[in-house]
């Protein structure tokens, strides 16, 4: 899979249960955002996307959130902010229209390093119909924005094994990002030390922000994962380039 289909999958899809009497029936809409990533900066400090609604038959009624984001461990953490202003907070759009909505910023940049925020468009479903038994379903879509600082601004990974392996023998890395920029990470494969075979691979793509470390698990290939003692190096995609490194042993 290219770089480019797995930015793509960084608009995070969430469904949002209303639940009814019954089971027996449900609603959802089908929009579309694109770009599907937000980045401002002192230079450009607003942009606009374009949200499309692609049922042929039915409006969709979308409202805009935006909230400061930031990381525990790897955990995603969203507070309530002021700082971006999203218009028009909430519309209707027809049945294979688009409209378009534009995102700024209402804060000056930091000088140094990159802050996080996540734009989350959900539908307001309609009143159900009269007899109406069943399940309504809210489609939510959550969008990264990035706010680039005003001196130049990357990430720097490091790569780890975690002191304990997994219960069904599966390893674990961990990444931490000393830099000042955020990370976007997928695609990756580690390999014996002098040897191309892949032997372990974690498909997924995952964000690491500034200052912040997580935990990937690699599910192994066919045979068994070395040891990290004996040399494991990682290859992979980031938005900041190519990843090309050696795994340091894990914490003893």
């Amino acid at each position: 899979m290219s770089m480019t289909k797995s930015l793509r999958k960084a608009a995070r899809w969430t469904a949002g249960f209303v639940l009814a009497t019954g089971c027996a029936a449900s609603h959802a809409a089908n929009f579309t955002v694109s770009p599907v990533r937000v980045e401002l900066s002192a230079a450009h400090p607003s942009i606009a996307l374009t949200v499309r609604n692609e049922s042929a038959d039915e409006p969709v009624v979308v409202q805009l959130r935006t909230v400061a984001w930031s990381q525990d461990t790897g955990d995603d953490i969203y507070a309530q902010t002021t700082d971006l202003l999203a218009a028009p907070p909430i519309f209707t759009i027809p049945a294979g229209a688009s409209q378009v909505i534009r995102i700024g910023l209402r804060r000056p940049p930091t000088a140094e390093q990159e802050i996080s925020y996540r734009l989350f468009l959900r539908e307001v479903p309609p009143a159900p119909k009269p007899g109406f038994a069943g399940v309504q379903i809210a489609l939510e879509m959550s969008l990264p924005v990035f706010i680039k600082p005003k001196s130049a601004s990357a990430p720097v990974l490091h790569w780890q094994a975690a002191s304990q392996p997994g219960s069904d023998g599966a390893l674990k890395l961990i990444v931490k990002n000393d830099g000042t920029a955020h990370a976007q990470v997928a695609n990756l494969v580690l390999s014996a030390a002098g040897n191309d075979r892949p032997v372990a691979t974690h498909g997924q793509f995952a964000y690491i922000l500034p200052g912040q470390s997580r935990q990937l698990t690699f599910t192994p290939s066919s045979g068994s994962t070395p040891p990290v003692a004996a040399g494991l190096h990682l290859t992979g995609y980031s938005d900041a380039g190519d990843i090309d490194s050696n795994v340091a042993p894990g914490d003893r």
